[in-house]
């Protein structure tokens, strides 16, 4: 089954003062450990950034067609360049996603325009999940009406809604750990070398 997998590297982090991807998490550029998940379970690997500085990674860099809309922007851009009908997006910032999620996720998306993870019963995870390229035409529409809220475009299409909890084995609670600031990479790196 051919998915191309989309990795978020988004701009420089106004939190962080640099590019996120980059920010070393235990020796390793935060975006390698999205690059590392996806890579077992897509064909392909798209990059999601307007910054040429990913291009040393070795994958195609696909930079935003509407600046500044976040990520609804960097994933319609992406859908555009795939050339897989099933896609699995992906955060630079989310290094704890096991590769059993990303599995589980795929196993749950025959049939659905998108398929996203639902967590702890409060919020979608959008930036870890499935899209369909189905959905560039609903995606384009919500663009062109300036609304770029990814809960409001999964209101009107074939969603599946994944409870993750800890009923599933690949379940922990960091698993959409989002390193957002030094203190969330701080909190990160300690969790990894516990872990060792």
């Amino acid at each position: 089954m051919k998915v191309t997998g989309i990795i978020l590297a988004g701009g420089k982090s106004s939190r962080m003062g640099t590019d996120k991807g980059l920010l070393e998490l235990c020796g390793m550029p935060l975006i390698s450990y999205a690059v590392r998940v996806l890579s077992e379970s897509c064909s392909s690997i798209l990059i999601s950034s307007s910054s040429e500085v990913y291009n040393s990674f070795g994958y195609e860099v696909v930079a935003d067609e509407y600046e500044g809309i976040g990520p609804m922007g960097g994933i319609y851009s992406a859908l555009r360049k795939s050339k897989t009908d099933k896609n699995l997006v992906l955060s630079c910032d989310l290094p704890f996603v096991p590769v059993k999620l990303l599995s589980y996720i795929l196993e749950n998306s025959s049939g659905y325009d998108v398929a996203i993870p639902w967590q702890g019963n409060q919020h979608y995870e959008p930036l870890c999940g499935f899209y369909h390229l189905s959905v560039i035409d609903k995606m384009n529409d919500f663009i062109q009406q300036k609304n770029y809220k990814l809960p409001d475009l999964f209101d009107e299409i074939k969603i599946n809604k994944l409870i993750i909890n800890e009923e599933l084995d690949f379940y922990s609670k960091n698993i959409f750990l989002n390193v957002n600031s030094k203190h969330d990479l701080a909190t990160a790196e300690n969790l990894m070398n516990s872990r060792k």
